[in-house]
């Protein structure tokens, strides 16, 4: 039985910036954010937030969000309930003091369309830090420290996914040994074949699908 999720990508203050950018953004937007192990939160080291937050900016504004009939980016959400439910999350994101820096209305289009959306300046006990979107919304949590990283990637519910993103492969590993999730990627999102169990942890389920046994 596997689950949703909330899932961290930590980008170090070494992390090369334009892969992170590029994989996090593939991570929260395809399927518009529709995927258990979608990059919900990212935790940047505080000296890179503004940069990195300017490159998934860059991402964002490059793709086209429309039905799949005209090959757009990206698609619409599945109804208009959830993107009622978006929206209403994202209103309680502004309220709570984080900072909208792209996105977070409709699009004046008919279906549920709702363009790709960043939060920044979020506290990690912010409801948008907490609760699933299910939705083509990013989070971004400020870090100082390694532990202080973990212990924000830790601090959910959830424990579907992860991601980290370093030079310092040792740091990826010890990291790595650290988190609560079914599963780590390094420098990518989504990495790995059937080969790689896949499943999570805590509210996101128990068991495991792929693998060499499956």
């Amino acid at each position: 039985m596997e689950l949703g999720g909330k899932s961290a990508a930590i980008a170090y203050a070494d992390a090369d910036l334009d892969n992170a950018a590029r994989n996090v953004a593939r991570g929260i937007l395809h399927h518009a954010g529709q995927i258990c192990s979608a990059a919900s939160r990212l935790v940047a080291h505080r000296s890179i937030v503004g940069p990195l937050v300017e490159k998934l900016k860059a991402e964002a504004a490059r793709r086209t969000v429309g039905p799949g009939a005209e090959d757009c980016d990206m698609g619409p959400v599945i109804s208009e309930r959830q993107l009622q439910r978006i929206e209403a999350l994202c209103e309680v994101g502004v309220a709570e003091g984080a900072t909208l820096a792209t996105g977070g209305k409709r699009l004046e289009r008919e279906g549920f369309f709702l363009p790709p959306t960043i939060f920044t300046n979020v506290r990690p006990d912010m409801r948008v830090a907490q609760e699933e979107f299910f939705g083509p919304v990013l989070v971004v949590i400020p870090f100082d420290t390694p532990e202080e990283a973990i212990a924000i990637a830790n601090g959910t519910d959830y424990g579907l996914a992860a991601g980290i993103f370093t030079r310092d492969l040792k740091l990826a590993l010890w990291t790595a040994d650290r988190l609560v999730a079914g599963q780590v990627y390094v420098n990518d999102w989504w990495v790995g074949g059937v080969e790689t169990p896949f499943g999570g942890t805590r509210r996101s389920g128990y068991g495991r699908e792929k693998g060499q046994e499956a």
